[in-house]
């Protein structure tokens, strides 16, 4: 008799687990208890926020269409003028290595694999969720916004909010665009160095001016980079200089809200470093973190020995004049305020790589490094965000609401098997007590 009602028990619990939850369940009870942000988060964030805004108006929008115009109008007459310098030959009349055309096409996805591989590692360290595609969508989102905005300043504003957007808890959507660039500072600034130290050795090898050029760059970026390791190791004598450099401006008319300027500038510093102590305990992300952008790095630099390879096939010989020649035109353009340093890249590459190509294969191999390392990003950046505006939000917007339901059906549905079992302990042992 005990064991058929054990078995009847069992039967009913089977049947129980394996059924549809009931029409009009009461879901709204099911509380998700969101931790508070402090009065400084809430400041980053709204910072964060009106840049995209901003960025988003209507006048932004037409200041990027202008500056997108400008950009290929500069891109036409630097072709122009090699075209009338010399005799023009057409593309059908070279003789292309489609072998090493693929090489560069392969070189572009491997770095961009690097830069998404970077975010993603970041954002599964800070939600402890693997999400390689919104690593791979916010890297793009990224690259979209620097190239279209002067000094590539767009980007991290961007980046913040659509992490937010995806659910990234508001803190480390802050620190995770920083932690990237703090490395990707890094990276640059060792192989930067040791690419000028080289030019300087053999000055006579490299174009003059964009030999030149690429110190006054390199100055003024590494002043910005040594400023702000500065102020995150000394927070005293920090603040002093940030309030004194800010005082200055404000008298020369270029910053007007001081109060204002300030507040960011130290919220910017103490970002960077809690990101550097974060990382200095943590030695394995330390190291994972510098070498996936090194690597990075140094193949955004080899792209032009492979473009020369696709006109004029291989020469290990020319690989390291080629990547520091790569470096010395990056930093001639680094302080063009046009956006991706419009102008001044496509006249240091034609000044410094001249002597490598015909005139010919130059124009080629300008529009061809060009599009890799500038048009590309655009493109993509720009199909990403049709999409999401398009469609892609929606469906997270559903995803995010199915996966709340799911939370919600499976935390049900464990409550009243509990119940269930709760109530049968209780039958068993009233029919224990009768038998």
């Amino acid at each position: 008799m005990i064991n058929l009602i054990i078995m009847k028990e069992k039967a009913e619990e089977k049947k129980l687990e394996e059924k549809i939850e009931p029409e009009g369940a009461n879901f709204s009870q099911m509380e998700i208890e969101i931790p508070p942000m402090t009065q400084e988060e809430k400041a980053k964030i709204d910072a964060s926020q009106q840049a995209v805004a901003k960025r988003s108006g209507n006048k932004k929008k037409i200041w990027n269409i202008v500056m997108f115009v400008i950009n290929v109008c500069v891109v036409v007459g630097i072709l122009l003028y090699q075209v009338l310098q010399s005799e023009f030959v057409p593309l059908t009349d070279l003789d292309i290595n489609i072998g090493f055309l693929f090489v560069c096409v392969a070189i572009f996805c491997t770095q961009l694999l690097f830069d998404t591989f970077s975010i993603s590692y970041l954002i599964r360290k800070a939600s402890k969720r693997s999400r390689f595609i919104l690593g791979f969508k916010t890297n793009l989102c990224g690259r979209y916004y620097d190239a279209i905005t002067p000094l590539a300043t767009g980007g991290q504003p961007f980046q913040v909010a659509y992490l937010m957007n995806r659910d990234v808890p508001s803190t480390k959507a802050l620190s995770i665009p920083i932690a990237k660039l703090f490395f990707q500072q890094l990276t640059w600034f060792i192989i930067s160095s040791i690419s000028l130290i080289i030019s300087f050795v053999n000055y006579s090898s490299f174009s003059s001016f964009v030999n030149i050029s690429s110190y006054i760059g390199f100055v003024l970026s590494f002043a910005v980079l040594f400023l702000t390791l500065f102020l995150s190791v000394s927070k005293s004598v920090g603040k002093k200089l940030v309030a004194k450099t800010l005082k200055l401006l404000q008298k020369m008319k270029i910053v007007k809200n001081y109060e204002k300027q300030y507040q960011r500038v130290t919220a910017y510093v103490e970002d960077y470093q809690n990101i550097m102590r974060e990382y200095v305990k943590s030695w394995k992300d330390f190291i994972i973190m510098f070498f996936t952008m090194a690597a990075k790095t140094v193949l955004v630099y080899s792209l032009p020995f492979f473009i020369y390879c696709v006109f004029n096939g291989f020469d290990g010989s020319l690989y390291t004049t080629f990547l520091v020649m790569g470096v010395l035109v990056d930093l001639a353009s680094s302080f063009i305020p046009l956006p991706g340093g419009t102008g001044m890249n496509e006249v240091s590459f034609s000044m410094m790589f001249e002597p490598y190509f015909s005139h010919g294969p130059l124009i080629w191999a300008l529009l061809l490094w060009r599009f890799f390392t500038y048009y590309a990003y655009i493109i993509l950046g720009f199909g990403m965000v049709t999409y999401d505006m398009t469609y892609g939000n929606r469906k997270y917007r559903w995803l995010k609401v199915e996966r709340a339901l799911q939370q919600e059906s499976a935390a049900f549905k464990e409550q009243q098997i509990s119940s269930f079992r709760k109530a049968r302990a209780y039958r068993r042992k009233r029919q224990l007590k009768k038998n």
